[in-house]
């Protein structure tokens, strides 16, 4: 029933009892009437007109209701659609409301967003009655998403909300652009080598180091060492860098001038060095140079077999032999600081023992382009006492020489050493020029008509010669020398120095030549004295000292 029936019930059942109260009133003079007339009449009851009120149960909030009929025109309440069993009170009608609400966990309804709120719906279990309460937005849940910088491509950093996809903050990772180490090249020194790792991106700015780990980074021998180099963090790859570790330098102890070469000590090494190499040459660049390889123990080295005083510049280095990736490679160390020598002046004299055991008449220019013959060689003379001939005496005396010369440190080239040769004047004297010798002693014994002629002399050509007058003062001091020095040391008259033009052999000459006539062997004494092996020795030194004398001028 509707509650709007329940308010004006009361006053139907009131006018309702005051119109059964009129009624009964005309009714019971209506029947003193009738019982005057004797007559007796009844009206009929009226139906109810009965509504339904819907049963409704009681809820945890409410009361509820039974099921019910009301009439329309009594307002009466009955339990049955048929009016028979009349509800008295009202209250008859009423279900107790339940005891409070009981509410389960609640469920979302509607999720919460970055920024908007969500819904959370209650339901009571017994009523099933809901409500809601609101849910706070769960604010954006920013992550960093990194894309990897590479050798060859850029990375980035994208801050973004992991929930709704707004992206908050863009950074650009440079790729990687260039990775070096602090050094490529050390030298052994006994001790660990670990060169430091240097990246740097596109832009120029350096890579922290945290980014990064070097394998391999540390070595202490000689040799070539790889550093694995392993990118990590905002950037991945990996590279391979080397550094190689050479054997220590070489000291040139000193460097010591030889005849025709030079001696060089150095300080030798025990660790990481399997040998030495020497390089000399004449320019202080090296070019054309000469490599001498020496072994590890070693510390010295002489060097022969070079030109006459002449400058050469020597430098050292040691190397190592290692075995790398199944192959020996070698490593040398640094070069030593250069020195250079000056090769000893080592001066060649050419010695002629005059004539041969068969002279040659036949005929050649006294000199280049000359229009006067002579023979080509004399057979020489021979001595009054001894019966020796002149070019077994000479040869003798010229083997001696060049003996003691030798000993003096001088190159010595001989025209001949056997008496059975063939060789003009001018062929004696190309063997000189050839050489460029630096002094022509022809070694030669006089002969006279007299018996009594004696001392030694020597031979040069004049100052006006038409074919070797150049070389006239060095051939002259030459000259003036030898002889001084042999009559001292031979205690022999001294005959003094002729100048001719008349001898082919001084003729052809273009360096510095002198003949010594060492004594008369057509004077019986001087003929024995130079057949005696001590006069022999004496005039040796005289000689020797007189080529001395000229090279120290």
């Amino acid at each position: 029933m509707k509650k709007g029936v329940w308010r004006v019930a009361p006053v139907l059942l009131l006018f309702l009892c005051l119109f059964v109260s009129v009624g009964n009133g005309k009714a019971w003079a209506a029947g003193s009437e009738a019982e005057g007339t004797g007559t007796e009449e009844t009206e009929p009851e009226k139906e109810h007109s009965l509504v339904k009120t819907e049963r409704r149960e009681a809820t945890c909030a409410k009361e509820g209701n039974i099921e019910y009929w009301t009439c329309e025109d009594c307002g009466k309440i009955f339990r049955d659609e048929a009016g028979a069993e009349e509800i008295a009170d009202l209250a008859e009608t009423v279900l107790p409301q339940l005891a409070e609400h009981v509410w389960d966990g609640g469920a979302i309804t509607r999720k919460p967003s970055c920024t908007e709120e969500g819904i959370r719906t209650y339901t009571c279990s017994v009523c099933q009655e809901s409500q809601t309460e609101a849910i706070p937005p769960v604010g954006h849940k920013y992550k960093d998403k990194v894309t990897k910088a590479t050798l060859k491509k850029s990375g980035k950093i994208v801050n973004q909300c992991s929930a709704c996809g707004k992206v908050r903050k863009r950074t650009a990772i440079p790729r990687i652009k260039k990775i070096t180490l602090s050094h490529t090249s050390c030298t052994y020194n006994g001790k660990i080598h670990a060169p430091k790792v240097k990246a740097v991106d596109a832009e120029g700015k350096k890579i922290s180091a945290k980014y990064y780990k070097a394998e391999n980074a540390k070595a202490k021998n000689v040799g070539t060492h790889k550093v694995k180099i392993t990118f990590c963090g905002r950037y991945k790859g990996s590279v391979v860098r080397k550094f190689k570790i050479k054997p220590k330098k070489v000291s040139i102890v000193s460097l010591a001038a030889e005849k025709k070469g030079f001696t060089v000590k150095y300080k030798k090494q025990s660790k990481q060095c399997s040998g030495y190499q020497l390089q000399y040459a004449k320019n202080p660049k090296f070019s054309k140079a000469v490599k001498v390889k020496l072994k590890q123990g070693v510390s010295k080295k002489k060097i022969s077999g070079l030109e006459n005083n002449t400058v050469y510049y020597v430098r050292m280095r040691a190397y190592k032999k290692v075995r790398e990736d199944g192959k020996v490679q070698t490593y040398f160390s640094a070069w030593s600081k250069k020195k250079k020598v000056k090769t000893k002046d080592v001066k060649l004299v050419c010695i002629d023992a005059g004539h041969q055991q068969r002279g040659d008449s036949s005929l050649e220019p006294i000199g280049p382009g000359a229009s006067s013959f002579k023979a080509k060689v004399a057979s020489g003379t021979s001595g009054v006492a001894t019966g020796r001939p002149e070019y077994q005496l000479t040869l003798e005396v010229a083997l001696k020489l060049q003996e003691e010369l030798v000993r003096r440190g001088y190159d010595v080239l001989m025209t001949r050493t056997t008496h059975e040769v063939n060789i003009s004047n001018s062929a004696r004297a190309a063997i000189a020029n050839n050489a460029r010798a630096d002094a022509f002693v022809r070694i030669h014994a006089n002969g006279s008509g007299s018996a009594a002629a004696s001392g030694a002399i020597t031979i040069c050509q004049t100052p006006a010669n038409a074919y070797c007058g150049a070389y006239y003062g060095q051939s002259r001091r030459l000259s003036e020398q030898v002889l001084a020095h042999f009559v001292a040391a031979c205690g022999c008259k001294n005959g003094g120095i002729w100048e001719t033009d008349t001898m082919s052999g001084i003729n052809w000459c273009s360096v510095p030549v002198t003949i010594l006539e060492m004594g008369y062997m057509t004077n019986p004494a001087e003929d024995r004295l130079m057949s005696d092996p001590a006069y022999q020795g004496r005039m040796v030194q005289g000689i020797a000292n007189g080529i001395d004398a000229y090279f120290a001028q």
